[in-house]
């Protein structure tokens, strides 16, 4: 795009010399490279307006500004992050397709799975990381490469409105739910509130695709369900799981389909589910799909096997809520070998914290696990329900939780690691390769 064009998109006043073409869209100043696009955003504690002379020494072709500045390429606007919208919402009209994933858990790795999916029909574009948020969205949609023919977007929410903001702005034509749980109850209030709010997702679009089990909770016309219910359109069926990975069968308009993906994760089992639903939508033939899927590689973070000395580990370190810690759980448990649990706090569950963390230690004691191992405030409720049924520890530090698993080393054994982003529970796998 040249500076020209993108001033009149957002009805802007050009600033000095406006020559510039731009590749990109950048936020960060501190990631501004040649040709680049600065968009300065004013938050609440701080101001990027003041980075914008660092952005153009960089290399920065151009710039928004709410403030009439005197620096070539710029364009001044009442508000840079509305007039990135604007930009990401002319981008977004070019595409062919657009998805939308939103849900308590998996909306990343289906992201990955679909992005797998359908690079291999479309020229595909998908949300970076977890740009999933009313910043992060615009700043996708703007950056949508020019040949792209679908584009697949995450919208994360914290209360209620934000994915109805996201949707209107995307306009997918493909909605998706992946689950709903006790995640982020603290800001929605209940889970009731979070089954209305990630719900705003089906407000328009061409078709919903959804778990059969929240359904109920829904009114739409054009629908494709998924589940073990008998009755789900894409019916899921004798799921295993071992270290080569999680296998399973999909029921689809009285076929059978096996699949095979190399994830140890009993979710992805749902998440390929999610892909075979659009498959099915966009008309594309399902089993030249799932044998494209038997490649597919998780993204870090989120079940994940790597081995240190002759330990198993499942990195499962990016985020956790209840209902990802119980499909966590219950992988671990489907496994063969002695299984150590080590969990971190899950955050943002307001009221319900106690009971919730209370629930996940009785939840452990239930299944087959050998050993568990928890770290943070909140989890010193599961401590104390575990530890009345299975070995159980509680630490403060981690390098003694990784000295833990050290000690057990001669059982081979299998460990998950999980935990909220703001835990970082990642520092005991980093911790354990260098000990």
């Amino acid at each position: 795009m040249e500076i020209k064009e993108i001033a009149k998109i957002v009805n802007g006043k050009l600033i000095g010399k406006s020559e510039g073409k731009v590749s990109k869209f950048c936020i960060d100043s501190r990631k501004i490279s040649q040709n680049m696009f600065f968009v300065p955003i004013k938050g609440e504690r701080f101001d990027g307006h003041q980075f914008i002379e660092d952005a153009i020494k960089k290399g920065a072709s151009g710039y928004f500004t709410q403030i009439d500045k005197n620096i070539d390429g710029g364009i001044l606007v009442d508000d840079t992050l509305k007039a990135l919208t604007k930009v990401g919402i002319h981008k977004r009209k070019k595409l062919k397709k657009a998805i939308g994933i939103t849900g308590t858990s998996g909306k990343t790795t289906t992201k990955e799975i679909l992005r797998f999916l359908l690079s291999q029909f479309f020229n595909t574009y998908s949300t970076p990381g977890n740009y999933n948020n009313e910043i992060g969205v615009p700043l996708t949609l703007a950056n949508i490469p020019e040949n792209s023919e679908v584009g697949i977007f995450e919208f994360g929410a914290r209360k209620k409105g934000d994915i109805k903001k996201l949707v209107d702005i995307s306009q997918p034509e493909i909605r998706i739910l992946t689950a709903i749980g006790h995640g982020h109850t603290e800001v929605f209030g209940s889970l009731e509130e979070v089954i209305k709010g990630k719900g705003e997702i089906f407000e328009g679009g061409e078709i919903a695709i959804l778990p059969y089990s929240l359904l109920k909770h829904y009114q739409l016309d054009n629908k494709i369900t998924f589940g073990f219910e008998d009755n789900a359109d894409i019916q899921i069926k004798d799921v295993k799981i071992d270290f080569e990975g999680t296998e399973g069968i999909l029921k689809i308009d009285s076929k059978l389909f096996k699949i095979k993906i190399p994830a140890i994760n009993k979710a992805v089992i749902y998440n390929t589910a999610i892909g075979t639903a659009v498959l099915k939508y966009l008309k594309i033939d399902i089993e030249k799909g799932l044998k494209i899927l038997s490649e597919f590689q998780m993204p870090e973070g989120r079940g994940r096997l790597t081995k240190i000395k002759n330990i198993q580990i499942i990195d499962d370190t990016y985020n956790a809520n209840p209902l990802s810690v119980k499909n966590a759980i219950d992988t671990i448990s489907s496994l063969q070998g002695f299984k150590i649990v080590v969990l971190g706090d899950m955050l943002e569950l307001g009221k319900e914290t106690k009971k919730l963390h209370s629930e996940i230690g009785k939840y452990i004691a239930q299944k087959n696990i050998n050993l568990a191992i928890f770290y943070g405030e909140e989890m010193k409720w599961a401590y104390e329900k575990a530890k009345k049924y299975i070995p159980a520890f509680y630490f403060e530090d981690k390098t003694k939780i990784a000295e833990e698993i050290l000690k057990q080393k001669d059982k081979n054994p299998v460990v998950l690691i999980k935990g909220s982003r703001g835990m970082k529970m990642e520092e005991i796998i980093e911790i354990l390769k260098n000990i």
